[in-house]
Order: structure tokens, then sequence, then C-alpha cells
């Protein structure tokens, strides 16, 4: 990944700078710069020019020195980079492309299983019920669609029946004012004729007024009329009996059909309340969702068994080739890993591993040169042999301390303290 890859630009151009610059270190260093001032002064001002030989490649020695330290500890951070991903580059293509291709199947199986997860859990909860009543429930389906039109049905008469029962409690209260209305029609007749009857006998009687005629036509207007009024009085009563008939075999066909009613509606209740649902519909709904249920959660079975015998194969593969598990989980590890960079990186440190080694010998072979040139130069002029004697021993103290306080601090010292 991105983030593991190190910073090598900034070094690199160190280490090209280090090879250029060796062995074609300067000739000369000022007085100002000399690590050995006070040498490099007497040699001047006696002009010897063996001790400004001698200073200067002695500086030149130490600046090898301070180089060799920042080399050397960089050579042990390229070195312990190296070891966590030297698995990688021990990897041939072919197993690069087997690596790659077990943490691509695992990583796409993790992601389908997600998926599903999420699918899964999504359903409604109720599905559950259908563990062990799936087979009921099938059966159950046809049946509750029988008792749902049934319901319906009865359903439907009640309220025609209620209607009808209203209608005939509305003819029978006609047909009762239509009695009472002609019973008391029949009194007011009665009376009217009667006190006609009255006054025509008294005018017969009291006035010798003939009357008879008008009396006997009154008299058979009065019984056509009783007949009229007792026929319809009769009808009044039959349709009063019919209503009450009626009436009667409305409530008992709204009873019986009102317990049907409740039957079927308490059977659906039942049923309703034993799967979950508020109709067949739904039941014929959540039977094919938990179908799909069950094909979900048998590919999410089967996809976790694959996973693990993914994961085990993945875990065979890098325990063989070497690989730290430093992850987590092989999930995360699938997720996040790209082998690309890590064998990059590799190969990056690698080159880098071999241009500071490169430079380590380098720096060896001029730090030999410079000791066999100061030897020889102590060889060849005996009245400075102490001189120069002294100069390297100086260089032997100031180059212990840089490497002293290196060891000490942890850090690469670079200037004499």
């Amino acid at each position: 990944m991105a983030k593991n890859k190190v910073k090598v630009g900034f070094f690199h151009k160190f280490l090209d700078w280090i090879n250029r610059f060796y062995p074609f270190k300067r000739a000369e260093h000022s007085e100002k710069d000399s690590n050995f001032a006070d040498f490099l002064k007497f040699g001047r001002e006696e002009g010897k020019e063996d001790v400004v030989a001698a200073v200067n490649l002695c500086d030149e020695a130490l600046d090898i020195v301070a180089d060799r330290i920042v080399l050397i500890n960089r050579l042990k951070d390229v070195d312990e980079r190296m070891e966590d991903v030297a698995a990688y580059g021990r990897m041939t293509p072919e197993d690069v492309e087997d690596l790659k291709d077990l943490l691509d199947r695992y990583h796409n199986m993790s992601r389908e299983s997600g998926a599903l997860r999420y699918q899964v859990t999504s359903f409604d909860a109720g599905l559950t019920a259908f563990d062990k009543l799936e087979d009921e429930a099938k059966a159950a389906v046809p049946e509750i669609k029988f008792a749902e039109s049934r319901q319906r049905i009865f359903k439907q008469d009640i309220g025609h029946l209620e209607g009808e029962r209203m209608v005939l409690g509305h003819e029978r209260d006609r047909l009762q004012n239509g009695m009472d209305f002609v019973y008391k029609f029949s009194i007011a007749t009665v009376i009217f004729f009667a006190i006609a009857i009255a006054v025509l006998v008294f005018l017969y009687v009291v006035y010798n007024i003939q009357t008879l005629i008008p009396l006997a036509g009154m008299l058979v207007f009065i019984i056509v009329l009783a007949g009229l009024l007792y026929s319809l009085r009769q009808k009044l009563r039959y349709e009063m009996a019919l209503n009450r008939k009626k009436q009667q075999r409305a409530v008992e066909l709204l009873n019986t059909k009102t317990a049907v009613y409740a039957h079927f509606t308490n059977y659906l209740n039942y049923e309703y309340r034993k799967y979950k649902v508020r109709n067949a519909k739904m039941l014929e709904n959540n039977l094919e969702d938990y179908g799909h249920y069950k094909h979900m959660t048998r590919r999410l079975d089967a996809l976790r068994n694959i996973m693990e015998q993914t994961e085990d194969a993945i875990d065979f593969f890098l325990k063989d080739k070497g690989i730290a598990r430093n992850f987590g989980s092989i999930e995360k590890f699938a997720a996040t890993i790209n082998i690309d960079d890590k064998m990059s990186f590799h190969q990056e440190l690698f080159r880098e591993k071999t241009l500071i080694e490169g430079s380590l010998k380098r720096l060896d072979q001029r730090n030999a040169e410079i000791w066999n040139t100061l030897n020889a130069l102590k060889a060849a002029t005996p009245e400075n042999e102490r001189m120069i004697a002294l100069i390297m021993d100086d260089y032997t103290k100031k180059a212990g301390r840089l490497v002293e306080t290196d060891k000490n601090i942890g850090t690469t010292a670079m200037l004499d303290p």
C-alpha cells in the first residue's frame, strides 16, 4: 500500500552524492572547516606540507566515518523494512498470480456474503414462523382463500338482510299506521252516520218530514262502506301477519349467516395469528419470500464454507511463503493488500540496499587508501612522524566519539561534538 512505501528519493540523491564525491574528496580544508584546526594552523605556519596533507586526509576520513554511520543506520533500517516484505521478494510470478486469485476470490465472496447478510436480515421477522409451519401454511392457503371468499359472501348477505329487516320494519310501521287510521276513520264514520240517522229520524217523527228514502240510501251506503272498511282492515291484518313472518325469516337467516360469518372470522383470525399475516395473499407472498430466504441462507452457508476453505488456503499459502500474519483478519487482509505494491516496495528497498552496500564498499576502499597514505607520509618524513601520529591519534578519538554518540543517542552523528 502507498502508506508503506519508503521515501527513498532524498536518500538516493545522498548516495549518488557520496558515490560522486569519493574518492574525489576535496584536497584541502579551510582552517574554519577542519576538524584538526590546530594541526592545520601549525603545518601552514611551519611550512610542513606533509602535516597539512595528513590533516586533509584525516578530515576526509572523519567525513567518511560520519557518512558510514549514516549509511549503516540506513542499511539497518532498510534491512528491518525488508524483513517485512522479504517473503514477497521470494515469490515467483506463478505464486503472485495464485495469491492474487485467492485474495480476489475471497474478497468477492466476502462482498457477496455481506450483501446476502443484508438481504437476509431485511426479510420480515415473521418469516421465521415458517421454519416448522411451511408445509402446513402451503396446505392452509386454499382453505384460507375459501374461508375469505365465504366470509365476504356472508358479509354481503348479512348486509342485505340487515337492509331488508329495516325495510320490513318501516313497512310494518306503515301498516300499523294504516290500521290505526282505518280504526279511527271507522269510529268517526259511525259517529257521523249515527248523528245523521238521528237527525233524519227526528225530522220524520217531530216534523213529519219524509226522510225514509234518504235514510234507506244512507243505510245502504253505510253497509257498503262498512264492507269496504272491513275488507281494508282484513287486508291490513294479512299484510301485518305476512310482514311479521318475513321479519322472523329475515331474523332467522340473519342469525344463521351471522353465526357462519363468525365461524369463518374466528377461523381466519386464528390462521392469521398463527402465520402472522393479514390475509391469504400476504401468506402466499410470505411463502414465496420464505423460499427466497431459504435459498439465500443456503447460499450464504455454502459461501461461508467456501470462504473458510479459501481462508485455510490463504493461511497455508502465507505460512508456506513465510508471510507474517500481522493483520486482524483474512477479510481485512484481502480487502487492503496490494501485492504489486508490496513487490515494488521490496524491489525499491533492494535497490537502495544495493546502493548503500556499494557506497559502503567504496567508502571502505577510500578509507583504506587514506590510511595507507597516512602511514606512507609518516614513514617518508621522520621529522613529521610524531606530528602525523598525533593527528592520526586525534582522528581515532574523534571517530570513536562519533561512533559512541551514534550508539548512545540512536541517531546519526554527522559533526564532531
